[in-house]
């Protein structure tokens, strides 16, 4: 087997289903992995109160498969996953032997009502 799709097979068992929206465009259902981007000596768990109102401070790991390419979508792409929507605030791909073999981003979750 392809290492492209065991990398897509463990995203499956890994991850949970999402949903790319980019303007009137929507994908259909995929698998990918969404996890709490944990910084060492930076991160902050709470929101930070600014004039504008709060700002969360909530940013995640997407790791996707290859054929889900990221990497094209606009700057006002959504993600959506377990009831939460997010922004890509980077997109890359992960290549081996000129061959992407999935897709890496460091998502921040969106508030109702946010302006990002």
């Amino acid at each position: 087997m392809n290492r492209r799709y065991k990398i897509k097979n463990g995203i499956k068992k890994a991850g949970a289903s999402a949903v790319i929206t980019d303007g009137e465009w929507q994908s259909m259902p995929f698998y990918a992995v969404i996890r709490h981007h944990h910084k060492n000596t930076k991160t902050e768990f709470e929101d930070k109160f600014t004039e504008i109102g709060f700002v969360s401070r909530d940013y995640y790991t997407y790791i996707g498969p290859f054929d889900h390419d990221i990497t094209a979508l606009s700057d006002d792409a959504v993600i959506k996953s377990d009831g939460c929507s997010y922004i890509f605030k980077k997109k890359e791909a992960i290549t081996v032997g000129g061959e992407t073999i999935y897709f890496y981003g460091i998502l921040k979750k969106l508030q109702e009502g946010s302006y990002d």
